[in-house]
């Protein structure tokens, strides 16, 4: 373990040898000249009672000691040599190779810290000699980035830091030896872009390759292509875009290394992106360094081109999907949890899962939606995903830049996390968070009350917490991928996320964005792949395990009745198998028994959040097919005779259990895919019924102003259409967008309202709009209310059959004993 010196002086002095920061302890007249900043840095300072900073520490690591690893999260901290010369290491521990000495004066870490990416090499200190240096945290960025020095110096450093980096791996993928790649270092130039930059213009002559090192770009030659194009319009296979997007990797400018050539595309930059720019005229007086270049980069490059080739410009749907998500910024996280709204009941129980295990959901069911191809082949299905607003892990968090604390920080795990015994409550992380992942709540939440066994069979919401009214002592929250918590014990095999564990039907899933989306896969090049993106393990809905529990529970359906019918037509029912009583009524009875103990243990397993119980997607099957075994066996059980009074309503209960629970399969198979159909953007169905409430007022108050004549026109011929029965059924029937159905309206009661004054149709058309857009809403609101319709029912009458089994069971017993 390295020693920490924690004396005043020898802080200072070494900040004063540490070269780029030491103009930190600058003095004039006497007093230093950033008192404020280094006060804070080195010694630190209390606000509200929270201690901000040190940000500084000095420590002195023993001959051979380690001081960073090849592999490890390093976006916090960073670190300067004060004394003696640090040892650069790259690969296994046993086939590691010293490739570098870091000398005193000099910084390393830095490039983890703002590119935030997994630390590149193991540094540690010489076998023969120690090494002191000064460990640097990220918030002391914003108040050393003042010194002239240092920024000049990080400019730099991470600009030849990225050049080397790139070089070395094209050179690794070429075959290059060291001689070429110096060269290639010599004369390439190693850029970082704006968002918006472009990067070449259309008819110019091409004069330098171009190779991305990470962002994206958009390639166009003429038109541009709207992101927002109709439904119908982004579902059309036959179109083809008119741009193209490419990602990290892709190199430009390469057909022209033989032979001159104009650029036939624009190139702007949709983010801020790292180039490496390599004259031409300099890479063809070196043509072993040329022909190598070329053999790396043939698989990359994106060719000179404006024709309407496979490889270059996508279908419409493809490049729609590749736009929306590259400038939403889905693509730049590590960790995206996505929901397939086919698959999603709306039932809520992601963000209440979330909210028992953290005390404050961090999961709101509202964010980006995505429509997109299921495959990249033609005529392939169309997957609506919603992407809620929850922290997206982003591999360079724009939320990490502002804190004063460093509370908020890339954790080891690889996930954004915030620390509350260092946060302050400024809320500058919740504000710079493009995506509102992040949350404000009091530092002493109210306590929540416990649930009890009432509530497994509770049909009634939960209930909402309360809103955060309070302005002081607050603490920022945000999703951390359920670390630290009995989800994630040490030693898991897997990692477990309370929201995707707790989605009865699979709909919510972590993945990696640039492995889910065959869309951005395909636009990716092959090298400067690292592993900032690989904390989600899935690739796509289709499920496995889901599977397996589907073919396991068919097949024990399947052998469970066959042998009971086989059974009951060799033997009959009450034919003595094993002894003098135990026949195949007692058999089908004491199975079913067993098969509804297994049902039941659905709602058990419903209210287990804080610890792994296994996905509840494989516990609903188990449920679904469990029921079906013990409807079948009690229908066998009962014969053709129902019995008493008492078996009598048993058997109608259970019938009615069984009714409800498949037309609840059934709403949850068809409502969720009808939703997708013809809702623009999922909403929850409080909005929904806001805003019809909102539309209703307008209505009425657009027809109190028409004039008489127009108001009658309204009712006769635009709300006795648009309320009616038939036209809800057009909502379900027919695929229309909303704009489409508003419009094919207004073209119906165009010559009606033609005899209207002028300056009425205005009001008229009004009219129309909120009166079909009312009617989407309905047509919503019933699919949203079919998906709970059958729940109350199905608890109610599983209620009663459980009470009727117990009194059957006790009669049957005390028959049988007599």
């Amino acid at each position: 373990m390295p020693q920490e010196n924690t004396k005043r002086g020898a802080v200072l002095a070494a900040i004063e040898s540490a070269g780029a920061i030491a103009d930190l302890t600058a003095k004039r007249d006497g007093h230093y000249e950033h008192e404020l900043d280094l006060e804070i840095i080195v010694f630190g300072r209390n606000y509200n009672g929270k201690q901000v900073g040190p940000y500084l520490r000095l420590f002195d690591y023993a001959p051979g000691e380690e001081i960073v690893r090849e592999g490890e999260w390093g976006g916090n901290t960073f670190y300067v040599v004060v004394s003696g010369r640090a040892e650069v290491y790259v690969g296994a521990d046993q086939r590691s190779s010293k490739i570098a000495e870091v000398q005193p004066g000099a910084q390393f870490g830095v490039m983890d810290v703002l590119a935030g990416v997994p630390r590149d090499s193991t540094v540690r200190a010489p076998r023969n000699q120690p090494v002191r240096v000064l460990e640097v945290q990220r918030p002391a960025l914003r108040l050393l980035k003042k010194l002239p020095k240092f920024g000049e110096t990080l400019d730099t450093a991470y600009r030849e830091h990225g050049r080397a980096v790139t070089i070395q791996d094209i050179c690794r993928d070429a075959g290059l030896d060291k001689g070429a790649a110096a060269h290639l270092e010599a004369i390439s130039r190693f850029q970082v872009f704006p968002k918006g930059h472009t990067l070449f213009q259309a008819g110019a002559l091409i004069e330098r390759l171009y190779v991305l090192k990470s962002g994206w770009a958009r390639l166009d030659p003429g038109t541009r292509m709207s992101a927002a194009a109709g439904e119908s319009e982004s579902r059309k296979w036959n179109t083809r875009a008119n741009e193209i997007h490419v990602g990290p990797s892709r190199c430009f400018g390469l057909d022209a290394v033989r032979r001159d050539d104009d650029w036939r595309y624009t190139c702007e930059l949709t983010e801020r992106s790292e180039v490496l720019e390599i004259p031409i005229l300099e890479l063809r007086s070196r043509p072993e360094l040329r022909d190598g270049l070329l053999q790396a980069f043939s698989k990359t490059a994106v060719p000179n081109t404006t024709g309407g080739g496979e490889e270059i410009f996508k279908p419409l749907p493809i490049a729609l999907a590749q736009e929306k998500l590259i400038e939403s910024g889905l693509v730049d996280a590590t960790n995206l949890l996505v929901m397939d709204m086919d698959l999603c009941v709306r039932c809520g129980n992601c963000s209440m899962a979330c909210h028992r295990v953290h005390g404050q959901s961090r999961l709101v069911r509202r964010g980006i939606h995505v429509t997109r191809p299921v495959s990249l082949e033609k005529n392939a299905g169309f997957q609506s995903l919603l992407a809620p607003a929850v922290c997206f892990h982003c591999k360079d968090p724009e939320c990490l830049t502002g804190c004063p604390t460093g509370a908020i920080a890339r954790f080891p795990d690889g996930q954004v996390d915030i620390d509350p015994k260092s946060c302050i409550g400024c809320a500058d992380c919740a504000t710079q968070c493009p995506y509102n992942a992040i949350s404000m709540i009091p530092g002493k939440p109210a306590p929540t009350h416990a649930f009890g066994w009432r509530k497994w069979f509770d049909v009634s919401p939960e209930p909402l917490p309360p809103p955060v009214e309070q302005t002081e002592d607050l603490v920022a929250v945000k999703c951390n991928l359920c670390a630290e918590t009995p989800l994630n014990p040490p030693g898991a095999s897997r990692p477990a996320y309370s929201c995707e564990e707790n989605c009865p039907t699979g709909a919510l899933l972590r993945v990696d964005p640039r492995a889910y989306f065959a869309e951005i896969r395909n636009i990716e090049g092959l090298i400067f792949k690292d592993s900032t993106h690989a904390i989600a393990r899935h690739t796509s809905h289709k499920d496995r395990g889901k599977l397996l529990a589907h073919a396991a529970g068919l097949g024990a359906t399947l052998i469970s009745i066959g042998l009971a019918m086989m059974g009951a037509i060799r033997y009959g029912l009450e034919t003595p198998l094993i002894g003098s009583w135990l026949d195949l009524r007692w058999i089908t009875g004491l199975v079913s028994l067993i098969a509804m103990a297994g049902v039941m243990t659905y709602p058990v397993r419903k209210q287990i959040y804080k610890r792994r119980a296994g996905p509840l997607r494989y516990w609903m099957l188990g449920h679904s097919y469990l029921g079906v075994i013990a409807g079948a066996l009690l229908v066998l059980h009962g014969g053709v005779k129902s019995g008493g009074l008492l078996t009598t309503a048993l058997i109608y209960t259970f019938d009615l259990v069984i009714l409800t629970g498949l037309f609840g399969i059934l709403s949850y198979t068809v409502a969720p895919r009808a939703l997708t159909k013809i809702e623009s953007q999922p909403l929850l169905i409080e909005d929904l019924l806001e805003r019809r409430e909102e539309l209703s007022n307008e209505l009425g108050s657009t027809m109190a102003a028409a004039l008489p004549e127009a108001r009658e026109l309204i009712k006769k011929r635009i709300l006795s259409r648009c309320l009616s029965f038939e036209f809800l059924l057009r909502q379900y029937l027919k695929r229309e967008s909303l704009d489409q159905l508003i419009r094919s309206v207004n073209r119906e009661a165009k010559e009606a309202a033609s005899k209207l004054p002028a300056y009425e149709q205005g009001n008229f058309f009004s009219a129309v709009e909120k009166a079909v857009t009312i009617r989407r809403l309905d047509a919503l609101i019933y699919l949203h209310l079919a998906m709970k319709l059958w729940l109350a029912p199905h608890i109610v009458s599983t209620s009663l059959m459980l009470a009727l089994m117990i009194v059957h069971i006790i009669q049957v017993v005390y028959f049988a004993v007599r």
